[in-house]
């Protein structure tokens, strides 16, 4: 229908408006359109019906115009019959406009529609400007306008017209029945907001319902229901269209009609009847059911709200309701706070216990029904939680916790990861209100903790994201169907992070000491123990502990272990205080019960915490793992403990272990070596699983090796495997050495271990001391220093060539320096094994030998207990030799090769190990002397800063050791041992030193070999004299070789020259080396070698510090003397006279270029011409030489050379005493004058009458009278031809000259020596038990016995080094030992008188003993000897003596002499820190029985010797016997030879070596032609330095030192003349 357009009217009457616009809604109602809902809301709301659209907002006024929009061609959707007004009809109203008669007639029925509209308008602005009398007259006319057949302008004049006249005046009740009748008649559907704004007008918004109060209610329903789904068209019609235009009218009516549905609830309920209730909230929940829009369910709840709070929920409508309100809760959140206060409404209402019965209903509703919503579930468990929390408050009733709680279980019968999420976050929230704690504390919380263990299966995450191992997870349901990955993830990580806030909550509340819970809240953490946070799990252990849940007392201790082993023990997620805290209780628990339970209960106990050993990858937690299983092998049965070392092998990869017959591999071929760096551990502080284990290996051992011979050698044998498997971690391979190193057995064979093995020599060689370390890090960084510097020089003179030639490019030099950079070793790594390693062991060895397991078949026992045959073992010590030949053979890694080169030598000195491995003995022989000859072992790795000669060094003392074995070798094997040593004297550097020591050794244990090749020897040694550093034991070698008679036996006269040879050099060395070393000279020396930035970066501690030898060069030229005189003695008689030329010739001209010759260089002379011609001994005096008949003694003395000569000369008969003192000796001779009686015509001799008492009254004949200077007359040469210079020096015949003869004559013509000799028995280890001993073993004797000769001390003659020769208060006898050079008196303790009573400390040995620079230990103690049991300022030396294999004292005193010449003894000579060690026995040697003594004596005597010149190293130099007496003689002459005017003899004046610092002393020159008086002058001596001692590096000396001075014509030849008596002899 064409819209009707009014005519304009000729009267004045109001003009009519045309309102086709569209009415808006009021300014207080937001416009703007809700965005679009997430598919969550999408998809509660799909259940209520249909799919959301965009609506209105929630706050739309109570009446809201609406908005209309026509539909096309002007029809409406809704019909109705047009009225029939009569057009008779006369005016019933009063008031208004003249013209209104006429409008009204217009608006009347039969008028033109135009007409009528207009007319309609008209009417609107007078009803709305003037007062009627009566409106309903004009409404009756014009009622008909709203038809819906009507143009849509016709239809608005009549709405607009009605609501004018319902506002006009207070209708009467008919004519609001009348106006409700007109208003819910349908009408067009684009006029509905025109409808119900009319009725809004009439119900004053809701407020009044007179005349229709039963009316409203259907026509509201029917409404609703109409307008919902106009709705829903719409909302379809737009999402088909994709249509994004604002909402639609259809919905903007719905919303109003909702708001004022509402208010009509509001202010109307009293007036609805039940059943009118009902039917509004049912359609109201059909449209929350059915709807998409948010805006809907946000209006049905605010209607809802509207019913509970201005009225009641009918019973039957209740649980409809609370279905609606927990869908909405659960997943529209914003709608949660309107749809609370309306379920908080409804419980503050009589209906408070209805809606909690109902909310428990739809929790519990899962349980019994296979189709339940599990919004409307998620959404009562919000609920009622809400109520559970208000606890009460603010007028809601009281929810019970028990009754909640298992209403929430059952709910969990739906499969919803979901709703238990929700669920988790309720338990949270009411164990976070503490005053509700408070109140259920009392309760059952068992069903609210079994509905958290059945959450938690809904995730294997942890609440910071970490997986939870999957072996110990308790999740096995999906955490939902569908959703996305995110979303999934999402909902893990939020049931993860409330489990964690709950379990804290509860730990929080565990700590309370009155929490009625904890067990409970315990029970819950061990089953959802993934979950838990550290230190709840701690709690719970600690819980575990307290309570002794795991010990036998509880019923479930078998479980409750198992818990905790498998809950948190294999956790490793776990931190390692944690899980060793879970270790310590299950050791506590198997103390407990090892002794009350079944075997199979234990091992069942056992083998639950063991069983994942394999697997464990936390090194402090495997150790601890290991140590238990260690403390169960210790006592458990065979069955049990095959098991824990099946465990323990599991560790190992498959590969990793071979067969024991497989472990030395091609020990007969010969491969070339490498060695490689250690891959399984970089530092010492690392500990690869396969070490922790395998030092588990060992403890078993080390404690089974005195219980069970069966266990001990089952570990004997894996830790063999372990040992030899190169696919094993170094450090797992290196702890298994350590204990195989440490094996050792006594002389019964029984096997026991050491806790030292005494190579920390060795290991410096290596750098594996701290010290050795440092000097090799030092030196490498030096080393990189100077190739920094080079580099860079090279680089500076790259880059002036690229300068000058222009064409090098960057990229050249960048390759040089590469190149350059490639050649440098890396930096030294740690290291795998130090020494000392006081760890080296896990466990401390029994000291005792082990009763069960032997080294060889026969062994016998020593204990006291009897042992069957069946319990002992008998470890194949092959097998182990075997694996050690297979090493030396590989090389390998470089961290066990190093290892096994240290400390076989050490293992190898128990020969009763090895008793029954002569065969693989035989064969290391073969292999190291072949890797000798050969040079067959490579260099060590570069970062390791060392050379091949120190590989070298390690194998020579393996050799040495093996040198003891020689009886199981034949002769050519034992000489191609010397041949070795021989070898590797001159082949690498630093060898020389072992070699040397290496063939001392020969000399005593393999004599026939070193005759065989001791010239070669010799000549090996004279080309190494220039090496510093074996001067000392090249000189000490040669001094022990000239005690060895049967040694040199062979020796030719070129041989003898060779040796003094070697000597001369030595002394030239030492003369030339006089001037000292200052720091000054040194850095001299750095700086002559290096230069500027390369000197500058050499630290202090990279210099080389100068040896024992370069400190003391006094000890080397005192021995080198010495080595002159031993070797001159060993001459044959017939033989020496025909050296006297070239040695005297070679000691003249030494000293030649110092114009001196040098005191020791005079009495070695002096000696050589006491010998050359005898070997008496010396000789005594004979105070009665002469009778009275022989008549008065006369005597007179002489200085006469560098000799006294004293005559004593009975008057009478010419009977003469002669005593010349020398420097080296003292002589005695008898002078008989033959005389004849004279003639009888021959008168007596008148010219001096002789006394009476010379006549002899028997003889008539005449007496004859003879005088001591007669004799001496007799004895020279006439006066006319001797030399001035050259004639005796009378002496004054005076008490004064008596007197210094005296003293002279004491001074001893040999050296003396003291030496200590201590014994220590079975276990003593203080020195009182030690110096109180009396006797000891059989040993010990035959030790002693072989030290020297048995001597009574009473009435002794010689020097007995203090021991007193008076009354016998130091002992009866001593031992002594004397040649015709040295003596050495022993203070042996056991012979000294021993008073416990009143010397408990055995001071008056201590006396002696303390006083000693060199004692002997024979260390029967089976301990290692610590140096400072016997504290002293003075002992500088212990050589200790201790038998190869331990032996107890009964077995020991039972043991014949002959066996004890048969046994072996390691020797080693232990120096006070500080004190130089340069013994052959430095590192430990190993000697027989037989040769001990001598070679003990003679390493106690070059001990000694070295003491006095360390002794006097500070205050002067050690002045020998001979020395001292020359001194005496020349002091003589300087005092008497001006009296007497004679001058002295050439060459006799003392001579001050270098290092000297005696005092003042003569020099006398001589003439060419030896006539002149010789000058003398003193000449100061100046200290020396031992620094410059034998250096490469030759530095001549401005020091003046005393001694004979020859002027400048002086003649070399001349001088060897007068020394050369053999000449003249």
């Amino acid at each position: 229908m064409e819209r009707l357009k009014v005519p304009h009217s000729r009267d004045p009457l109001p003009p009519v408006v045309t309102n086709t616009r569209m009415h808006s809604l009021p300014v207080d109602a937001p416009q703007t359109p809700e965005p679009k809902t997430t598919s969550g809301l999408a998809s509660v709301l799909r259940t209520f019906g249909g799919r959301l659209r965009p609506g209105v907002p929630a706050s739309s006024p109570s009446v809201a115009p609406v908005a209309t929009h026509s539909s096309p061609g002007g029809s409406g959707l809704l019909q109705r019959r047009p009225s029939q007004a009569g057009d008779g009809a006369v005016k019933d109203f009063l008031g208004g406009p003249v013209n209104n008669d006429q409008l009204y007639l217009q608006l009347k029925a039969g008028q033109p529609l135009l007409s009528r509209v207009a007319a309609a308008e008209a009417f609107r602005h007078i009803v709305e400007d003037y007062s009627l009398s009566s409106i309903m007259g004009i409404w009756a006319a014009a009622k008909d306008l709203t038809d819906s057949q009507l143009p849509t302008d016709a239809r608005r004049a009549g709405f607009d017209l009605l609501t004018a006249c319902i506002k006009h005046s207070e209708p009467t009740p008919l004519e609001r029945r009348q106006f409700f009748e007109t208003i819910s008649t349908p009408c067009h559907a684009d006029d509905f907001h025109l409808q119900l704004n009319a009725l809004v007008e009439l119900t004053n918004r809701g407020k009044d319902l007179i005349a229709f109060e039963t009316l409203i209610v259907p026509t509201l329903t029917k409404w609703l229901n109409l307008w919902f789904l106009e709705s829903m068209r719409a909302r379809q019609a737009r999402k088909r269209d994709k249509s994004s235009s604002d909402i639609s009218g259809e919905e903007t009516n719905l919303a109003s009609l909702f708001s004022f549905v509402t208010d009509v609830v509001k202010f109307n309920f009293k007036a609805f009847r039940e059943e009118d209730v009902i039917q509004l909230l049912g359609e109201v929940l059909q449209v929350c059911k059915r709807t998409t829009s948010s805006t809907d369910i946000h209006d049905s709840i605010v209607f809802i709200d509207a019913v509970i709070t201005y009225g009641y929920i009918p019973r039957s409508s209740l649980q409809a309701c609370l279905e609606i309100f927990c869908g909405v809760y659960s997943r529209i959140k914003s709608f949660e706070q309107e749809t609370w206060n309306a379920v908080g409404n409804l419980c503050k209402s009589h209906m408070a216990q209805n809606t909690i019965a109902v909310l428990l209903d739809i929790l519990q509703a899962p349980s019994g029904q296979h189709d339940v919503n599990t919004n409307t579930v998620r959404g009562a468990v919000y609920l009622i939680n809400k109520l559970l929390l208000a606890n009460g408050d603010e007028g809601l009733p009281a929810v019970p916790f028990s009754t909640v709680m298992t209403s929430l279980q059952r709910s969990m019968a739906v499969d919803s990861a979901r709703l238990e999420l929700d669920i988790t976050h309720a338990v949270c929230s009411i164990f976070s209100n503490d005053a509700l704690v408070d109140v259920i504390v009392s309760e059952d919380w068992s069903v609210a903790l079994d509905i958290l263990v059945q959450c938690s299966r809904r995730t294997n995450e942890t609440a910071d994201g970490r997986p939870i191992d999957p072996r110990l997870s308790t999740a096995n349901l999906p955490i939902s169907r569908g959703g996305s990955k995110e979303d999934l993830r999402r909902m893990s990580t939020d049931l993860s992070q409330t489990l964690f806030q709950i379990i804290t909550q509860l730990e929080n509340l565990c700590s309370r000491s009155d929490f009625a819970q904890r067990d409970t809240v315990i029970d819950f953490f061990i089953r959802v123990h993934g979950h838990l946070p550290d230190s709840c799990a701690e709690l719970v252990v600690n819980y575990y502990s307290e309570e002794h849940l795991c010990y036998p007392s509880n019923r479930e201790w078998r479980t409750n272990s198992t818990h905790l082993v498998d809950v948190f023990l294999k956790n490793a997620a776990r931190p390692a205080a944690l899980r060793l805290q879970v270790v310590d209780e299950m050791k506590e628990v198997y103390q407990t019960i090892k002794d009350v339970c079944q075997p199979e209960v234990l091992n069942a106990f056992l083998l639950s915490i063991l069983s994942d050993l394999s697997e464990e990858q936390n090194v402090q937690v495997l150790e601890a793992l290991v140590g238990l299983a260690v403390g169960v092998a210790e006592d458990t049965d065979e069955q049990l403990f095959s098991t824990i070392i099946d465990l323990f092998l599991d560790c190992f990869a498959a590969d990793q272990l071979t067969p024991l017959g497989s472990v030395a591999g091609s020990v007969s071929g010969q491969s070339a070596l490498s060695y490689q760096a250690s891959t399984a551990v970089t530092s010492q502080a690392s500990n690869s699983p396969g070490n922790v284990v395998t030092k588990g290996l060992v403890q078993i051992f080390i404690r089974s090796i005195n219980t069970s011979a069966e266990k001990a050698h089952r570990v004997y044998g894996e830790l063999l495997r372990i040992a030899g498997s190169e696919a094993c971690d170094a450090d797992a391979r290196l702890t298994a050495m350590k204990l195989l190193f440490r094996l050792r057995s006594d002389a019964g064979h029984a096997v026991l271990i050491v806790p030292s093995t005494g190579t920390q020599s060795l290991s410096a060689a290596l750098g594996r001391t701290p010290e050795s370390m440092a000097k090799l890090q030092a030196a490498e960084e030096s080393s990189q220093g100077r190739r920094s510097v080079i580099e860079d020089r090279n680089s500076n003179r790259l880059s002036r060539s690229a300068s000058v030639g222009g064409n090098q490019t960057f990229a050249s030099r960048s390759v040089n320096r590469t190149g350059n950079a490639a050649g440098r070793s890396p930096k030294p790594q740690c290291n795998l094994w130090m020494c000392p390693d006081p760890a080296a062991l896990p466990d401390t060895p029994p000291a005792e030998a082990s009763p069960f397991l032997f080294s060889y078949a026969d062994s016998r026992s020593d204990t006291s207990t009897e042992v069957r045959a069946d319990q002992k073992k008998v470890l194949k010590m092959s097998v182990w030799l075997e694996l050690i030949v297979s090493i030396l053979q590989r090389g390998g890694d470089w961290e066990t090769y190093s290892y096994v080169l240290v400390h076989l030598g050490s293992q190898l000195t128990n020969h009763s190990l090895f008793r029954g491995a002569i065969p693989c003995i035989k064969l290391l022989r073969n292999v190291v002397c072949e890797k000798i000859r050969a040079s067959g072992f490579a260099d060590p790795p570069s970062h390791s800063g060392l050379k091949k000669a120190d590989v070298a060094v390690c194998l020579f003392h393996v050799l040495t050791m093996l040198a003891s074995y020689h009886e199981n070798f034949p002769k050519s094997e034992q000489d191609d041992i010397v041949r070795a040593f021989m070898l590797g004297i001159g082949s690498w550097d630093r060898t020389a030193k072992c070699c040397i020591h290496g063939l001392s050794i020969c000399c005593h244990e393999l004599p026939l070999s070193i005759t065989k090749s001791l010239n070669n020897i010799l000549q090996k040694m004279s080309q190494i004299i220039t090496q510093s550093h074996v001067a000392v034991h090249v000189l000490e070698f040669l001094s022990g070789l000239a005690r060895m008679p049967d040694v040199y036996v062979n020796f030719t006269e070129a041989d003898y020259r060779t040796v003094f040879g070697v000597c001369f050099r030595y002394l030239q060395y030492v003369r030339d080396q006089r001037l000292p070393l200052a720091p000054s000279a040194r850095a001299s020396i750095v700086s002559s070698r290096f230069s500027g930035a390369i000197r500058d970066s050499i630290p202090p501690e990279a210099i080389p510090s100068p040896s024992a030898p370069d400190d003391l060069p006094q000890y080397v030229f005192a021995l080198t003397y010495h080595v002159i005189i031993f070797w001159f003695m060993s001459l044959k008689l017939a033989d020496r006279a025909k050296h006297i030329s070239w040695i005297t010739k070679n000691l003249v001209k030494i000293d030649a270029e110092r114009d001196t010759i040098a005191e020791q260089s005079q009495v070695t002379i002096d000696m050589m011409q006491r010998v050359t011609y005898s070997d008496s001994d010396e000789t005594s005096p004979n105070p009665h030489f002469a009778s009275e008949s022989d008549g008065p003694v006369l005597k007179k003395s002489w200085l006469f050379g560098q000799s006294i000569i004293t005559i004593e000369t009975a008057t009478g008969t010419g009977l003469s005493q002669i005593t010349k003192r020398q420097p080296s000796a003292t002589t005695h001779s008898i002078l008989k004058i033959e005389t004849s009686p004279p003639p009888r015509h021959q008168i007596p001799s008148s010219s001096e009458p002789v006394p009476e008492s010379n006549q002899n009254p028997r003889d008539e004949a005449p007496r004859v009278a003879v005088l001591p200077s007669h004799v001496l007359l007799q004895l020279m040469v006439p006066s006319n031809m001797m030399p001035e210079s050259l004639r005796p020096i009378p002496l004054p015949e005076d008490d004064i000259t008596n007197r210094t003869l005296s003293y002279f004559d004491l001074n001893s013509t040999v050296d003396g020596h003291k030496v200590g000799v201590i014994y220590i028995g079975e276990g003593q280890t203080t020195e009182q038990e030690i110096l109180a001993n009396v006797i000891g073993s059989s040993e010990y004797t035959a030790f002693v016995e072989g030290l020297g000769t048995l001597t009574k001390l009473k009435g002794a003659k010689f020097n007995t080094q203090g021991l007193d020769k008076v009354n016998n208060g130091d002992g009866e006898f001593t031992f002594c030992w004397r040649d015709r050079v040295t003596e050495i008196v022993f203070h042996v303790t056991t012979m000294m008188p021993t008073d416990r009573t009143n010397d408990p400390q055995c001071s008056g040995k201590k006396r002696h003993t303390g006083n000693d620079f060199v004692n002997i230990i024979f260390n029967d103690s089976g301990r290692p000897f610590r140096f400072d049991t016997f504290p002293s300022q003075f002992n500088y030396v212990n050589i200790v003596i201790t038998p190869e294999s331990r032996a107890s004292f009964i077995a020991i005193r039972t043991r014949s002499y002959d066996e004890a010449n048969r046994q072996f003894y390691r020797v080693q000579v232990m120096s006070k820190p500080g004190f130089p060690e340069i013994s052959p026995a430095a590192d430990t040697k190993i000697v027989s029985g037989k040769s001990l003594p001598v070679f003990v004596r003679l390493l106690a005597l070059n001990a000694s010797v070295f003491s006095l010149v360390w002794y006097n190293r500070d205050g002067g130099e050690h002045i020998s016997s001979w020395r001292n007496r020359l001194r005496e003689i020349e002091r003589l002459r300087q005092k008497h030879a001006v009296v007497s005017a004679m001058p002295s003899p050439a060459f006799n004046s003392n001579y001050a070596m270098p290092g000297d610092r005696s005092s003042v002393a003569t020099t006398t020159s001589v003439t060419s032609a030896m006539r002149d008086v010789m000058q003398r002058e003193n000449l100061a001596t100046r200290r020396a330095s031992a620094t410059t001692f034998l250096s490469e590096q030759s530095h001549r000396s401005s020091v003046v030192t005393s001694g004979v001075e020859v002027d400048s014509g002086y003649n070399e030849d001349g001088v060897v003349d007068a020394f050369d008596f053999s000449k003249w002899t």
